[in-house]
């Protein structure tokens, strides 16, 4: 075992051990090398007498003047980067923190394969080990990160192989926070350990009371450049990304690991670059895709920085490349987090229908983020438009599903649906292929909901819409996934919108049940104001005659509305749209007298002493056509 507290006696008794065996293996190139490290550790033992003095420094817990001292050593260490030729480092090495090469890793690898030759791979991995403590932890102290630098310095001594150094995360638990300090030095000590490292960093991240100490150890930073320094390691990758998912949420911390993952340390683009190294493992893809979203979470400039380095189209290559679910649902909720979306979003208020500009974003003080988004989230659904045409014969559900939130994300943006609006086809199709399947159904719904409201191109969308056969598939929609509210909200509010104005498609709908579709819904989920809302409109635009008004009133849709206007009259527009389709059912005195029986006088009267100007002219209104005899 080499004397682990004097690291040039270390190297002098390593290269003489196995000096012969190094002359006869080694190739001229490495031969001269190994020359030159000779050298270089022996040139008057002058780097040596500074390492030792370094040694000295840290283990009586001076850390500045042996951090001076390390400096120093380092210095005339990368002095032999002129002895290695940059084609031949290039060809074995290639590039290491960014375009530079590291020759003094490629010395290090070298040096300490000639332990290896000597039969002292302990030793060989011990050297290694510290070596690339010490390194990084100089280059940690001059950016700055003085207690992950003492850290590395501090444990450096105490590695003597991998096994050695790693032998303890074979137990580790995710409550086992003592180990934070043991384990995140590891992450620096080359691929075979930091791949190590990071998956049990990952598994301390899980519990959220141990990310502040794992930040605070200069976790975060350490992930980042292992990713990085060893992309193709895809255990490193996914364990890397897993964690800085975590340690990007759900601690104090979380907000100061946005912004350092997003100005400092290239957070997003090595999170993006893993994707694309990783195109097939759905392990990568899925925490990649939680990464990315944790840092766009509340923090702008993280979604914005993702945006510039084409992340949304990353993440919709994920969703086909990887046809997994958890894959496709963790990139539709990085990219309602990254748009400002929000994935579930409900159907306005109906009179919309006619063209306001509901779903359009707040234009904030930074006008450009606002364009590059609008820009991006267009390329994306181009993207996703012609990737659902093609997958729509091949048929794979997952894959159909998650392009189908994703799109319907991208339409929040009412600026995008006129480029859409001849998607319907595609859409109408997945829901015939896949009946009574609520992933596939509730988001094709809202497409169409979308398609068919707040944009210049809206009639010809609904006419569309409606000669493709789409209204048919929704009404049964309504029905497999009666107790889907999010499926019956948005199925009510694409009725409505393709019902209205429009006398062809109103007797479309009642052919295929809708009355009975939207009264069922709204019996369904009383209590819930919006979805009442949206079926009051609905019945308001079809029941226009009095065949569908006595239909409507044989179902029950008498009784729902009265109660929807008994619960939240004073919600929305809920107050003026039930009075009006009241006052329509009024003129018919067998449906009037029903109307008197389920209390309508009361609310009238309620009404029409109401503050609000609008509902209380219709509450006026029902009272009079309630009080004619």
């Amino acid at each position: 075992m080499a004397d682990v507290s004097n690291p040039n006696r270390s190297f002098d008794q390593g290269l003489e051990a196995s000096a012969g065996s190094a002359n006869e293996q080694l190739s001229d190139d490495a031969a001269s090398l190994y020359k030159g490290v000779v050298e270089l550790f022996d040139q008057g033992d002058y780097v040596g007498a500074i390492i030792e003095d370094a040694v000295a420094k840290f283990e009586s817990g001076d850390y500045v003047s042996a951090e001076a001292a390390a400096i120093e050593a380092l210095g005339t260490a990368e002095n032999m980067n002129d002895m290695l030729p940059d084609e031949q480092i290039r060809t074995q090495l290639g590039s290491y923190e960014g375009d530079r090469i590291d020759r003094w890793r490629m010395a290090l690898d070298r040096l300490t394969g000639t332990y290896g030759d000597s039969g002292e791979s302990e030793t060989a991995e011990g050297t290694f080990l510290r070596m690339l403590a010490w390194r990084e932890g100089i280059h940690q102290q001059q950016f700055g990160q003085s207690t992950l630098a003492c850290g590395l310095f501090q444990k450096s001594m105490e590695y003597n192989c991998i096994d050695d150094a790693t032998w303890f995360l074979r137990s580790l638990k995710p409550d086992d926070g003592h180990a934070v300090a043991e384990v995140i030095p590891l992450l620096a000590l080359g691929e075979r350990v930091a791949a190590k490292a990071a998956v049990a960093t990952w598994t301390l991240a899980l519990r959220p009371k141990h990310r502040t100490q794992i930040t605070d150890r200069g976790g975060l930073e350490l992930l980042a450049k292992a990713i990085a320094q060893y992309p193709d390691n895809p255990e490193l990758a996914a364990a890397g990304c897993g964690a800085l998912r975590l340690l990007c949420q759900g601690h104090a911390r979380a907000a100061q690991n946005r912004r350092t993952l997003t100005l400092k340390l290239e957070g997003p683009l090595i999170l993006i670059c893993s994707m694309q190294t990783h195109r097939f493992d759905l392990e990568v893809q899925r925490e990649a895709c939680g990464a990315l979203a944790a840092i766009a979470t509340d923090y702008p400039p993280g979604a914005a920085s993702i945006i510039a380095k084409d992340g949304l189209l990353m993440l919709l290559e994920a969703m086909i490349s990887c046809q997994d679910q958890s894959v496709g649902d963790a990139a539709c909720k990085a990219l309602a987090t990254i748009c400002g979306r929000n994935a579930s979003t409900s159907p306005g208020k109906p009179e919309d229908v006619m063209g306001a500009e509901e779903g359009v974003e707040e234009v904030g003080s930074d006008v450009e983020w606002q364009v590059a988004l609008r820009q991006e989230c267009g390329r994306g659904l181009a993207f996703s438009l012609k990737s659902l045409e093609e997958q729509v014969s091949e048929g794979h559900r997952l894959v159909l599903q998650s392009l189908l939130w994703a799109t319907m994300i991208f339409l929040d943006d009412s600026s995008l649906r006129q480029q859409a609006i001849h998607m319907a086809s595609s859409v109408v199709h997945c829901m015939i292929k896949f009946p009574g399947h609520a992933q596939i159904q509730v988001p094709a719904c809202g497409i169409i909901w979308r398609l068919t409201v707040g944009h210049s191109a809206r009639d010809e969308a609904v006419q569309n819409v409606a000669e493709i056969g789409a209204i048919g598939p929704i009404c049964q929609a309504m029905r497999d996934l009666a107790c889907n509210m999010d499926l019956q909200q948005l199925a009510i509010g694409a009725l409505r919108n393709i019902a209205f104005g429009n006398d062809a498609n109103k007797t479309l709908v009642v052919k295929d049940g809708g009355i009975k579709a939207v009264v069922t819904g709204m019996k369904r989920y009383p209590k819930d104001a919006k979805l009442q809302e949206q079926g009051i409109g609905a019945l308001t635009s079809l029941c226009d005659t009095v065949g569908r008004a006595a239909a409507c009133a044989k179902q029950g849709g008498i009784e729902v509305i009265i109660g929807a206007l008994k619960r939240h009259a004073s919600v929305g527009h809920i107050a003026e749209l039930g009075c009006i389709i009241l006052c329509m059912f009024c003129d018919d005195q067998q449906l009037k007298h029903v109307i008197m029986k389920s209390g309508a006088l009361q609310i009238a009267k309620a009404l029409s002493r109401t503050e609000n100007s609008e509902a209380q002219q219709w509450g006026c209104e029902l009272l009079r056509d309630l009080s004619d005899s």
